[in-house]
């Protein structure tokens, strides 16, 4: 377990790895004074057993010369992983003499000089106000500030710091002077005494094992609610492919133009179960909202009506509808039909911004009544955008981590009433949205899809699969829309299928590439998504993969197989060369293995260790299956998806005989130590194809039954 060594003033963990954060200073940052450092006056460990097993508390106390000021840092260790808890106090004279208060900001600094044996970094920090990216430099002083997620690697394993956002405060990384620095903020002025959970400290020898474990531990200290990723349940909505309208139209949304694209699904028989009305559906004027209605011009007959022609015409299931946090980006207009309405429910920002309330019940109210309006509409569920603006509208206020949870409660409690808990979270990635949100399950994890940028596949590609390696443990990312007509549109329909999570695309009417989607989906518009969160593989975790002259690899799992996607992020136009293997897969085990090229369509056997060479030139992308042999016969499952194995539900094998039920129909891949002599899909004879006779390497082509989606499958062996 963790443990604090005094002599040399450092948390070390006493096991394997070797993870040490050196040289712990603690100062208190005092309003109108600055910072003081303060003296370790006391430290104690006690050790309890808890549920069979021991857990150490340690207590360290910091103080001015004068005790007027005290710090005490709470280190429990229990097993693994350490999470850590402030208490500070200004002891003032009295209440009527000059208050010396706490700052806002960085009220109080934990500082450590340095990360010992550190030979690698990873940390994910706010570069926007909304989003997060990766950082790379083991320089710790060049730590971004607002720094959110900290991997390191040592020479035997890696550790982690997860910093939390409390019921008031909320615990930052930074780089300074001295190092590394942990900044827990009061977030508001006035404070006198600072409670907070403020971070979790892992070592693993595993690296992908640490955000879910810290973030469990990380809900469970704090204590108000919440909950990982993997306690929430995925929106069955978005398990279908759907069609936002951002990019094809902006904001110049029309019912007409809606309609459009849905007979244009129609004519291509492409089945599209959900469409999101997004920004620009709205009445509003001066960037503020009026109404909870429909802008009139776009939508003549209302937002009802349009909603009515997907369902019953077009056979659109689902329809969403975006709004955003504040009402509309510059929040309700003051002259406007929802503010005669719902002032109550209202609250005006110290720069005269009217915004939903933020306290929750009073948020809930205003939520409800709009929710409840778009449900009359037929509106099945809502995206919610600009969530982390919310600190710019209060301006220090109030502490953002406060309102926030307040908001989100509201929020979630209207989104669960009204459409069963199925929301987008997005433009929230600052902590105290991550942190706050009670149930939801999906959030936006980059930068929007930018199709008017020729380059912007890199920085898009980069910050999904990075950001995930923190986010993921909370919610399900979102890797956002995208154009299937776009030049870019191959490895972005690769980076979809190994992202885990929604898949959806916005290019405008005539532009809709259907060969990009297909591979992607099953013939009822079921999206073939991976088991887990899609992730930069171990050789990646430290790398930048725009400055690195190799192709960036992202890993998943799909039923029984791995899957590796490599792409060319690199910002340069060289055939980066790299390889793949069984080993890029995480917990995957096994000696040997088939590995199946999803675009080459072709197979080759690898043990454990192997290597496959690879080459990608700019605009291409790879994905490979990877399948451990565990008898005669390997199922790869329908090759003409990406993700093939995902189709695979059963595999029966008795004596001379396979049986096989797959998710859907289309060409099925397997191998085989015995030769087939007879196939039978769904009862009925089919031929068998050797792709690959050295291997044993075959293909049977599958028609789907009408009275079923599953296609069983049966084989004889010779």
């Amino acid at each position: 377990m963790f443990r604090y060594y005094k002599e040399s003033s450092s948390i070390r963990y006493d096991g394997t790895p070797i993870i040490e954060l050196a040289d712990i200073a603690v100062k208190a940052h005092i309003a109108g004074e600055g910072e003081l450092l303060l003296a370790l006056t006391s430290a104690t460990d006690s050790l309890l057993e808890e549920a069979n097993s021991l857990k150490l508390d340690t207590r360290l106390l910091f103080e001015d010369e004068k005790s007027t000021i005290q710090v005490e840092l709470v280190l429990s260790s229990d097993g693994r992983y350490q999470t850590a808890r402030v208490s500070a106090e200004i002891r003032n004279q009295s209440a009527y003499h000059m208050q010396r208060l706490f700052a806002a900001e960085g009220s109080i600094r934990i500082s450590i000089r340095a990360l010992t044996g550190l030979t690698g970094l990873m940390a994910n920090a706010r570069h926007k106000v909304w989003w997060t990216r990766p950082h790379f430099d083991t320089d710790l002083r060049k730590l971004p500030p607002q720094t959110q997620s900290l991997l390191w690697e040592t020479e035997n394993g890696y550790g982690y710091l997860l910093p939390i956002c409390d019921e008031i405060t909320r615990t930052d990384l930074a780089g300074s002077l001295e190092g590394l620095s942990i900044l827990i903020s009061a977030l508001e002025p006035g404070h006198e005494r600072i409670r907070a959970c403020s971070f979790v400290l892992g070592a693993e020898l595993d690296p992908y094992k640490l955000p879910d474990a810290a973030a469990k531990q990380g809900f469970a200290a704090r204590g108000i609610g919440g909950g990982p990723r993997t306690e929430k349940a995925y929106p069955d909505i978005l398990n279908y492919l759907g069609w936002c309208s951002w990019d094809a139209f902006y904001q110049d949304i029309s019912e007409d133009g809606l309609i459009q694209k849905a007979a244009e699904f129609n004519q291509f028989s492409l089945p599209v179960k959900w469409f999101m009305i997004d920004d620009g559906w709205s009445d509003v004027s001066d960037t503020m909202l009026r109404s909870f209605s429909a802008d009139m011009t776009k939508f003549p007959q209302g937002l009802g009506h349009a909603v009515q022609e997907l369902k019953q015409r077009y056979g659109v299931r689902w329809v969403g509808a975006w709004h955003n946090m504040a009402g509309y980006w510059n929040g309700i207009h003051p002259q406007g039909e929802v503010f005669a309405a719902m002032k109550d429910n209202l609250h005006l920002t110290r720069n005269g911004k009217w915004i939903p309330d933020l306290t929750a019940s009073q948020s809930f109210g205003f939520w409800q009544a709009w929710h409840s309006y778009l449900k009359q509409q037929g509106i099945d569920f809502v995206k919610v955008d600009n969530q982390s603006s919310l600190g710019s509208y209060l301006g220090g206020e109030q502490s953002i981590a406060r309102a926030a949870r307040s908001v989100h409660i509201g929020l979630e409690g209207s989104v669960a009433l009204h459409f069963g808990g199925c929301i987008i979270n997005c433009m929230g990635m600052a902590s105290e949205n991550v942190w706050n949100r009670p149930r939801s399950s999906v959030s936006r994890s980059s930068n929007d899809f930018l199709p008017k940028i020729s380059n912007g596949f890199g920085e898009h590609a980069l910050q999904n699969a990075y950001n995930s390696f923190y986010h993921g443990a909370f919610y399900w990312g979102d890797w956002d829309m995208f154009w299937t007509g776009h030049h870019d549109a191959l490895p972005h329909m690769v980076l979809r299928a190994v992202s885990g999570g929604p898949l959806y695309f916005s290019d405008a009417p005539g532009k809709t590439n259907t060969a990009i989607i297909w591979p992607l989906i099953y013939s009822d518009g079921r999206i073939i998504r991976c088991d887990g969160i899609g992730q930069p593989t171990k050789d990646w975790l430290m790398k930048d993969p725009l400055h690195t002259q190799a192709p960036l690899k992202v890993w998943n799992t799909a039923g029984v197989a791995g899957i590796v996607a490599a792409f060319h992020a690199y910002n340069g136009d060289d055939v980066l060369e790299g390889d793949v293997g069984p080993a890029d897969i995480s917990g995957l085990t096994g000696e040997s293995f088939l590995v199946y090229d999803a675009f080459r369509r072709t197979a080759r056997r690898m043990q454990a260790e192997e290597r496959l060479p690879i080459r990608l030139a700019p605009l291409e992308a790879e994905l490979f299956v990877i399948v451990p042999e565990t008898g005669p016969f390997t199922a790869i499952g329908l090759t003409d998806k990406l993700v093939a194995s995902d189709s695979v539900l059963d595999v029966h094998m008795n004596e001379a005989k396979v049986t096989v039920q797959l998710k859907d129909g289309g060409t099925f891949t397997f191998v085989s130590e015995q030769k087939p002599v007879q196939a039978y899909v769904n009862g009925r004879e089919a031929n068998v194809v050797a792709a690959d006779a050295a291997l044993g390497l075959y293909t049977i082509a599958c028609e789907l039954s009408s009275a079923s989606t599953v296609t069983t499958v049966e084989i004889v062996l010779a």
